[in-house]
């Protein structure tokens, strides 16, 4: 399938979509808009974006049409080798999961607008860029002049692209990769230093994987005026929305752009290529249900900080004041006693992303990372730490993505068990399917690598966590704690 794509009302942020496809004359064809992306689990329905749709064969001659489902168009059959197709889309969303267009940047999540033939999934794709010859084009795809190139939809849907004439754009080399950092929106104040951190905690984190699987891998940065934190992750690319710009300067500011960036990065492995066997592959037509939310988001979550720590990018009192925040999310939430992390993760499809009923659940990011780091020390403690959570990550890299299939409950519990010689039955029951018995997880890990953590609450009648180390600790405490905090 051949796309050209333009910015056809800057001020209204529409973009023009044409497509051209090769048809077999005289049969009906059905083209499918995507009903979600991944990395939101939650139905966007893209196509109350769309407008203008028009088909017509080569010679101009409209072609008729109906839509058959929200979102699925089906094409009355033609005498005809060729058919074209258009639409304008809407394009005024600045976040990193959207698509965005002004009269100097053109940026898009293929996945919000672009359609397949039903049918034809694995059928390759072109994408010309109607563009001025001096703008820059920013994604993962392969580029010749203008034309980006797509060897099937689930590629192309997950390869967002900025576009623009003042694209800011760095590199490194690291693990026989090109890092690449661009910048729409403004630019970050000291790149030798972005540099510099992004290489200690890639570094870490190829470690634990023990392989980079690309050749490049892009950052995309929008930078936005107002204060803003958004990221979405992609196989060879990730798309991070932050702001305000002027406050890059600031260090907490920087500190929460390494945040989101390293979680980000976390995911090329953890969902990206380890994936649940319900996503294996993609249906973007409507929900992929899965439990396993606690893992693709609440591991990453968890590995996004802690590696920052570990690398020596952070230290210690900036860990634990993210770690903090993560605590009060998690004491002020009622929903841990009415709803365990796995329903929660079923129900992102449901109401995940907004606050709904107050106390009805929790959080697959909070209390998937508290699941991720009490199951870090509890493998260190058994083990006396000859093993962590590290193993378990590399093993299920290994028997997943490696071997070509989705992973299962079943089988991250196996792996869970084998790394740790520890029965987890119980911590599946207590804390990935249970309710209510976080508490005396939490406080035996802190005591475990020698931290305590008191609650208070503020005049606004709000939880908050203070984390801090133990006075005289044990030897054990110490050497535990040197473990966890460091990489093996």
């Amino acid at each position: 399938m051949y796309y050209k794509i333009s910015i056809s009302n800057p001020e209204d942020h529409f973009v023009k979509i044409i497509g051209t496809i090769a048809v077999v004359p005289n049969e009906p064809l059905q083209l499918q808009l995507p009903a979600w992306r991944p990395g939101r689990y939650e139905l966007a329905n893209y196509a109350k974006n769309i407008r203008n749709f028009v088909v017509e064969d080569i010679s101009g001659k409209s072609i008729p049409f109906k839509k058959i489902s929200k979102d699925c168009w089906e094409i009355e059959s033609v005498d005809s080798s060729k058919i074209r197709f258009s639409y304008e889309y809407y394009a005024n969303q600045p976040d990193a999961g959207a698509s965005y267009v002004k009269d100097d940047l053109l940026y898009i999540n293929p996945v919000n607008c672009f359609m397949y033939q039903v049918g034809k999934e694995n059928s390759s794709f072109e994408i010309e860029l109607d563009v001025p010859d001096n703008w820059d084009i920013a994604c993962q795809l392969v580029q010749k002049e203008k034309t980006l190139f797509a060897p099937n939809f689930d590629t192309l849907a997950d390869s967002p692209f900025f576009v623009g004439p003042d694209l800011k754009h760095y590199s490194f080399e690291e693990e026989g990769a090109n890092v690449h950092f661009w910048f729409a929106g403004g630019d970050c104040n000291d790149p030798q230093k972005l540099i510099l951190d992004t290489r200690a905690y890639l570094k870490l984190q190829v470690k634990i994987f023990r392989e980079l699987p690309l050749k490049d891998f892009h950052f995309l940065y929008l930078l936005l005026p107002d204060k803003f934190r958004h990221g979405v992750e992609h196989c060879d690319s990730t798309v991070i929305a932050m702001g305000p710009a002027s406050e890059f300067s600031n260090p907490d500011f920087y500190n929460d752009f390494l945040a989101i960036s390293s979680h980000e990065l976390f995911h090329l492995w953890n969902v990206k290529r380890i994936r649940p066997v319900e996503m294996l592959p993609y249906n973007f037509t409507k929900e992929n249900y899965s439990q396993l939310g606690y893992v693709y988001e609440g591991v990453t979550t968890y590995y996004g900080d802690l590696i920052l720590y570990r690398s020596g990018v952070w230290d210690f009192a900036q860990y634990v004041k993210s770690l903090e925040s993560d605590f009060d999310k998690h004491f002020n939430n009622e929903g841990r006693f009415n709803y365990s992390v796995a329903e929660s993760s079923y129900d992102t499809w449901l109401d995940g992303y907004v606050p709904g009923v107050k106390g009805r659940k929790v959080s697959i990011y909070m209390e998937g990372l508290i699941a991720a780091w009490v199951a870090d020390i509890l493998i260190l403690e058994k083990t006396h730490g000859a093993a962590r959570f590290d193993q378990v990550m590399r093993m299920l890299y290994e028997k997943s993505y490696l071997q070509n299939k989705g992973y299962t409950k079943e089988m991250y519990l196996g792996i869970l068990e084998k790394v740790s010689g520890l029965s987890f039955s119980q911590y599946f029951e207590d804390l990935i399917d249970g309710k209510g018995k976080w508490d005396n997880y939490i406080y035996k890990c802190l005591n475990t690598i020698g931290l305590n953590m008191v609650i208070t609450k503020d005049e606004s009648g709000v939880n908050r966590c203070k984390i801090y180390k133990i006075e005289n600790p044990t030897n054990e405490q110490l050497e535990f704690f040197e473990i966890w905090s460091k990489s093996l």
